[in-house]
């Protein structure tokens, strides 16, 4: 899977891996909580992720960093994985930067899958695992607000080893030639994954 998306910072992940929603279902490591801003798919081309560097690289130097905050854990739908056990996020500035990225992506011609249509940010924070107890908010606990900043963007394909690849984007990031070099050397680093396209969109 690949998308672009904030990382939870470690402190704030384990603050929020303590919060209490029973026994609903399995928690998630605090270190893979993140926002998910663009989803791009199971899998992506290496030119078109090279297509995305520029783009991103633009938005950023654009945007001052923000807050993020949360202050429930509720549900979603049952997905392949179980129920999302998540903390919907709160941030207009988030929206905002969202729709910046979304058309900067769009007029660059770049596709990407339309599988979410609806931006709902949150953090995953588990999984219940019986999809049949599922009801709208079959968890809904409030607890006091946690805010942290969103200060780097981060472009995430596969999962782990071999198979992943990281590229960073500092927020406020003026766009030159050394900070594009950046991002494509951290891009090529991982060029056996993003060689194997499974979709040619």
């Amino acid at each position: 899977m690949a998308f672009v998306g904030f990382a939870v910072p470690p402190q704030t992940s384990l603050i929020l891996s303590e919060v209490d929603f029973g026994d609903f279902g399995e928690r998630e490591p605090p270190g893979k909580y993140h926002v998910t801003v663009l989803y791009l798919g199971d899998a992506i081309p290496i030119q078109q992720i090279a297509r995305l560097i520029p783009v991103l690289l633009n938005v950023v130097s654009r945007t001052n960093p923000f807050s993020l905050s949360v202050n429930r854990v509720t549900t979603f739908p049952p997905g392949d994985d179980g129920v999302p056990i998540i903390c919907p996020v709160v941030s207009n500035d988030l929206h905002t930067f969202r729709a910046s990225l979304v058309k900067a992506v769009e007029e660059a011609g770049i596709p990407f899958p339309n599988t979410y249509p609806t931006f709902r940010p949150h953090v995953t924070i588990g999984y219940g695992s019986d999809p049949l107890v599922y009801s709208d908010n079959a968890v809904d606990v409030q607890f006091p607000e946690v805010e942290w900043g969103a200060h780097e963007l981060i472009l995430w394909g596969g999962d782990s080893g071999n198979d992943r690849v990281v590229v960073t984007f500092p927020l406020s990031l003026k766009t030159d030639h050394a900070t594009t070099h950046r991002a494509f050397v951290q891009l090529a680093k991982n060029w056996k994954f993003l060689g194997k396209p499974i979709e040619n969109s």
